[in-house]
């Protein structure tokens, strides 16, 4: 089974993560983990103090659920999501990880304005930290309720992403189904290199499983800019990205992006990982012969191997 793993405050922008978890659940299908942190008091508490906020507290997680289930969904879809709570004492950073890993997360789904440790960092900034921490891709909703995308982009240097990061990203075509905008920007001084960056969309292209998919090759000396400008001119609806470092994830979400409202940041980003997954380890020939048919296979079959 499908599964979002999805983090929640209990800032007023929650509710629109959670609603568009709830949607996309219902699409994929998947089951929906809540995870929740309580920020842990100063001075220490009993274990029998600290077990009942954390009751209470998912005792809101619950009212809140039951309430945004039957308020935004049909009633049949409502009844067909499956939740399963995790709640801690302390901060999301420590926690995420292990729970990520414990219910094989396929998606991890956080709001852009996310609290973590009672203090609230600037937008983007707490979300690109929580990526570092996971393996599985990010989805980042920014507050506003919205529906599920019917155009997408896909903004990267498709020329340096490794071709074994992209059947992870054929994997969630099923959850969102839309038009594929395939876009890479080289500078004018990589005007010689446009052969090799057709190339490289070309390959991409063919390792992605979406129903329809639109190659941009476009010349900007700002990169992030016009990934914005492109965004606005298609009136996306939601963006992917495989930044290369932490710092190109911050520059996503930089004050200046945030306190204009550049058009990037008011849609859900969705942050793929930017490094292929870790060779596996086999024991003898046979299984080394079984890995390399698996390999061998389209991106569709990988995926569903993979369980993603």
């Amino acid at each position: 089974m499908k599964t979002l793993l999805v983090s929640l405050d209990h800032t007023a922008a929650a509710e629109h993560t959670l609603a568009y978890a709830n949607k996309l659940a219902v699409r994929w299908p998947a089951e929906i983990v809540l995870l929740y942190c309580h920020p842990a008091p100063a001075e220490a508490q009993s274990a029998t103090t600290t077990a009942s906020v954390l009751a209470a507290e998912e005792q809101r997680l619950r009212s809140l659920v039951e309430r945004l289930r039957y308020q935004q969904l049909t009633r049949q879809d409502g009844r067909r999501i499956r939740y399963r709570y995790r709640l801690h004492s302390g901060c999301l950073h420590d926690y995420v990880r292990a729970e990520a890993a414990r219910c094989a997360a396929d998606m991890l789904v956080m709001g852009l304005e996310h609290v973590d440790c009672g203090r609230a960092e600037a937008p983007g900034n707490h979300a690109a930290a929580i990526r570092e921490l996971v393996d599985c891709p990010v989805l980042i909703v920014p507050p506003g309720r919205r529906s599920l995308p019917n155009r997408l982009v896909f903004a990267a240097d498709f020329s340096a992403l490794p071709l074994a990061v992209l059947p992870r990203a054929s994997a969630l075509a099923e959850a969102f189904p839309a038009p594929l905008e395939l876009v890479q920007f080289y500078a004018p001084q990589e005007r010689s290199r446009r052969r090799a960056l057709q190339l490289a969309l070309g390959r991409a292209a063919a390792q992605l499983t979406w129903p329809a998919i639109n190659r941009h090759l476009l010349e900007d000396d700002a990169p992030l800019e016009g990934t914005g400008d492109f965004c606005a001119r298609t009136q996306a609806q939601l963006l992917l990205i495989a930044p290369a470092s932490q710092a190109e994830l911050l520059r996503y979400f930089d004050a200046c992006y945030t306190a204009t409202r550049a058009y990037h940041t008011c849609i859900p980003v969705l942050v793929l990982p930017a490094t292929a997954p870790a060779a596996a380890v086999t024991c003898c020939d046979k299984c080394a012969e079984r890995l390399a048919q698996t390999e061998s296979q389209t991106p569709r079959t990988l995926a569903k191997i993979a369980g993603l």
